[in-house]
């Protein structure tokens, strides 16, 4: 694995630590720009492409998409359902940026059920384990 490609994996830990300590200055668009292209350089190696589809993408995606962007909007607005919403399409517009297909739209259903179980319950472990169920439910039928 070329550093380029490290240096973009710890994009979210570096973000999820700046949240943490109360930094926030447009760290999770920067880390959803290193989602992304990590999603873009795993996806183009077919021996990987499985395990980053079940393991890495919905760690690093769900810190990013839940715990970064969704989290920073249900703090600053009133309203849980446009939080969500906004998270969902977001997500989804990352992943029709990387695959720029009609398939990769259809990312909005299941991240709008995701972010209503982060919404319901503040924790990323479920919303991880159910993007990976997902996957795995993509996966075994392409």
């Amino acid at each position: 694995m070329c550093q380029t490609h490290i240096c973009l994996m710890l994009a979210p830990l570096a973000f999820a630590r700046a949240t943490a300590t109360g930094v926030r200055p447009m760290a999770w668009p920067c880390a959803a720009a290193a989602a992304v292209i990590v999603l873009a350089a795993a996806a183009s190696a077919p021996l990987t492409h499985g395990l980053w589809l079940l393991l890495a993408a919905p760690l690093l995606e769900e810190i990013v998409f839940r715990g970064g962007l969704q989290e920073a909007l249900l703090r600053r607005t009133d309203c849980a359902l446009l939080a969500n919403f906004v998270t969902a399409f977001t997500f989804a517009a990352s992943h029709v940026a990387v695959r720029a297909d009609a398939l990769a739209a259809l990312t909005l259903l299941p991240a709008l059920a995701i972010g209503h179980f982060y919404q319901r319950q503040r924790r990323l472990a479920p919303c991880i384990a159910t993007h990976a169920l997902f996957n795995a439910v993509w996966l075994l039928s392409t």
